[in-house]
């Protein structure tokens, strides 16, 4: 009997010693109520929300949540409350990145745009953007049909091996870009002309003279020297124009004629 009497002993206090580690044991506190340490509040004294029932009882049951209905988080360990002073209280307290960066001085390639040709230049502190030491300077052409309108000045008869012509008054735009410092823009003003119809192309209507025009003058860009003074440069580039027509497109005729 007093066997029994002492496993019933020890059932019931382990039953006991489980419960009351499940339970809550003295005063818990709204994070941020307590007198004294990190979230304490300013001159006042601390609000118990579950409070002991008296000296050696147990306490209320703990909530289910960590809020139990409430928007402040009841902490009734040290280590939650450690916890809470680590993290920032709300996403204002953490860091951000700022929503405007300073813009790179030094544009790569890519960055580069733009109707008409441009010549990139670099400056010392700009020189990781620009071609390796050797290489051409990088040139970006981008002319269109559309800046050669062709218009007849001559109908085509229609007979003979050949008839008719055509003229498209061109201003191409240019533009040379000294990394970091300044953009220099200039235009070529001159004329192409060619026939209607030709022995060796047959006709040639506006929208193919300016097929071939666009072709022969972006290629012609290209190769441009940028360093030029503006006013050579544009007798360069007309020069080199009807110089590209004639060995290209042997048997057309066209001519490019300054203003």
């Amino acid at each position: 009997m007093n066997a029994k009497i002492f496993l019933l002993l020890v059932v019931v206090i382990s039953v006991w010693a489980l419960a009351a580690c499940n339970w809550t044991i003295g005063d818990c506190y709204p994070v941020g109520e307590r007198t004294s340490g990190a979230g304490a509040g300013p001159g006042s004294e601390p609000r118990p929300v579950y409070t002991s029932a008296g000296s050696g009882d147990f306490g209320a049951e703990p909530p289910d949540g960590p809020h139990d209905g409430n928007e402040r988080k009841i902490a009734c360990n040290e280590w939650e409350l450690e916890d809470e002073e680590e993290r920032p209280s709300d996403s204002s307290e953490r860091p951000t990145e700022s929503p405007t960066s300073p813009q790179d001085p030094c544009p790569g390639f890519g960055d580069i745009a733009g109707d008409g040709a441009t010549f990139l230049s670099c400056s010392d502190a700009c020189s990781s953007k620009c071609p390796p030491p050797g290489m051409a300077p990088w040139v970006y052409v981008d002319f269109d049909p559309s800046d050669f309108t062709f218009v007849t000045t001559v109908n085509d008869p229609g007979t003979g091996k050949a008839g008719g012509w055509q003229v498209a008054r061109v201003k191409l735009n240019f533009r040379k870009l000294t990394v970091p410092h300044t953009v220099k823009s200039w235009s070529c003003n001159f004329s192409i002309e060619m026939p209607l119809r030709t022995e060796m192309y047959g006709p040639i209507d506006a929208d193919r003279a300016a097929s071939l025009s666009e072709e022969i003058t972006e290629e012609v860009a290209n190769r441009m020297d940028y360093d030029l003074p503006q006013g050579i440069f544009c007798s360069r580039f007309i020069d080199q124009a009807r110089a590209t027509f004639k060995s290209k497109y042997k048997g057309l005729g066209a001519r490019v004629t300054t203003p």
